[in-house]
């Protein structure tokens, strides 16, 4: 099975193109725009006839499509940009590949709900609460579409980072480093997932594709530790044994971009098929965190 995937050099992209690439049932092309190296070819998502060029030259059956601005503070920052990434580059990616017969996997996320009302099933009705949610909403519809294409939603991601911050779950390392006295959100509900779980899931979604399994529509997957920002720090500081004593929980804090409360992913209909990953939290901080001790 020929498999691109968009934005490979990011934090989930890069997990799901070493997990796929390793598997010799399939034939891995990554992408990317600004971070290529040996292994990727430079995409720009927004120019529409190098992506068909590219899908002519590679003839993929399935693009995973993991390429976004997914940090909600920078999209309302530069709205027009993130609208034209997510939404405008992703309808243009789902024309083109069904225009060659290939299946577009699109990433999408937990802030396409309001938090108000978890769990959410993937049949609940989206009702995002901030731009970023909008615009992977907007996405998820223009996939949706426009093709015989299927969606990922996935909560807050980490993994194994290239600097601290490129995860705000890492970044709570530096946090617990810094000994001025500091208050983090105790009140928004997160269910911090691992990438390299997503790029398990993608690859048993895939191998059970390739054997006859119809993807379609919406799927949700998730890690299952609920935690505040607050409480998380407290995870991230045990698993590396530092002291989290200058930290406090603020349980009415102010957001420059409106967050839901809880939107726990009903992971049922791929947990149903079969398919599972993960580990215990503590432990895949620890692991990820451990370079930069």
């Amino acid at each position: 099975m020929k498999i691109l995937i968009t934005g490979a050099s990011g934090l989930l992209g890069r997990s799901v193109f070493k997990q796929l690439n390793a598997n010799p049932a399939f034939e891995v092309t990554g992408t990317a725009y600004s971070r290529t190296g040996d292994n990727l070819l430079r995409l720009d998502l927004t120019d529409a006839a190098a992506v068909a060029e590219m899908l002519r030259k590679i003839q993929p059956q399935v693009v995973i499509h993991c390429a976004a601005e997914r940090w909600p503070d920078r999209c309302t920052q530069n709205p027009d940009a993130a609208w034209q990434l997510n939404v405008q580059s992703t309808e243009k990616l789902a024309q083109l590949c069904r225009d060659i017969d290939a299946q577009l996997v699109y990433i999408s996320t937990d802030y396409v709900f309001d938090g108000s009302a978890a769990p959410y099933s993937v049949d609940n009705q989206p009702n995002p609460i901030n731009f970023y949610g909008r615009s992977k909403l907007a996405g998820e519809e223009a996939v949706l579409g426009n093709g015989d294409h299927w969606v990922l939603r996935v909560p807050l991601l980490f993994g194994p980072v290239t600097y601290l911050r490129e995860s705000g779950v890492t970044a709570l390392l530096e946090t617990i480093r810094n000994p001025e006295p500091t208050a983090l959100d105790d009140w928004a509900i997160r269910y911090p997932t691992s990438v390299e779980d997503v790029a398990q899931v993608l690859e048993q979604c895939l191998l059970k594709s390739k054997a006859g399994t119809r993807f379609a529509g919406t799927y949700h997957w998730s890690g299952d530790i609920a935690c505040t920002r607050y409480q998380l720090a407290k995870l991230v500081a045990e698993s590396c044994a530092l002291t989290a004593d200058h930290l406090s929980g603020d349980s009415a804090p102010q957001f420059n971009e409106p967050r839901p409360y809880n939107c726990q992913l009903d992971k049922s209909r791929l947990a149903d098929m079969g398919i599972e990953a993960g580990e215990p939290l503590p432990q895949q901080l620890a692991r990820y965190l451990q370079p930069f001790l």
